[in-house]
């Protein structure tokens, strides 16, 4: 979005928020238009324009920048639903091609299930025991809402601040980085952690069905 376009975008924001100190001088308009350059302009039109139609107060910058990415988010989103639905498909032919079945995935949905070695135990498991699909779904699902909102956090952060954040990650010594946050495999980790352990009794059969070391 140019300079140009930003300043009918202010022009018609000043027209509605009338008050003194919205955008109140040029310092105030490059502090505003350096953390929505990166947008496109008709996005951040229509997002503004959704903001002054359902939100009572003035917008913010980071308000723009929810609306826009609500907006530009990818179509057809898979809710976790029709997410697990694609695993289970995957899971029919993944005790032997598991590799194969977990690249049909789309990304997000990938990075729930962790690999293509989860997929092929959950298989394995589905094939022995259909009770204990309700167990995996549940944990598959916990994980899948916690991608799908890391993802929509991201699309809220212009590139130049994601590289910021990137870089100054990689910089993070490792054993400082785990004090401080909690990365999604660590989440996985937990609720694979918490799941009902399948029962032994299933882990002999899969030894002597599969010969694959549970």
């Amino acid at each position: 979005m140019t300079r140009e376009e930003f300043k009918i975008l202010v022009k018609g924001l000043k027209a509605v928020y009338t008050q003194p100190s919205f955008i109140p001088d040029k310092e105030a308009f490059e502090v505003w238009y350096g953390l929505l350059a990166d947008l496109d302009y008709e996005l951040c039109s229509i997002a503004i324009k959704k903001h002054m139609q359902t939100v009572e107060k003035e917008p913010t910058v980071a308000g723009i920048r929810k609306h826009a990415s609500e907006l530009s988010r990818e179509e057809g989103e898979i809710n976790e639903l029709a997410a697990w639905q694609m695993v289970l498909k995957a899971m029919r032919n993944s005790t032997y091609h598991s590799d194969e079945e977990f690249a049909k995935l789309p990304s997000t949905v990938q990075r729930a299930v962790g690999s293509p070695r989860q997929l092929r135990e959950w298989a394995m498991a589905e094939n022995i025991d259909g009770t204990w699909v309700n167990v995996t779904q549940s944990n598959f699902m916990r994980t899948y809402r916690a991608e799908i909102v890391r993802e929509k956090e991201i699309r809220k952060l212009s590139p130049d601040l994601m590289r910021l954040v990137c870089k100054t990650t990689e910089q993070i010594p490792t054993n400082l980085a785990k004090r401080n946050s909690i990365s999604v495999r660590e989440e996985r980790e937990s609720v694979e952690r918490n799941a009902v352990p399948m029962p032994e009794r299933l882990r002999e059969m899969y030894r002597k069905l599969i010969g694959a070391v549970v």
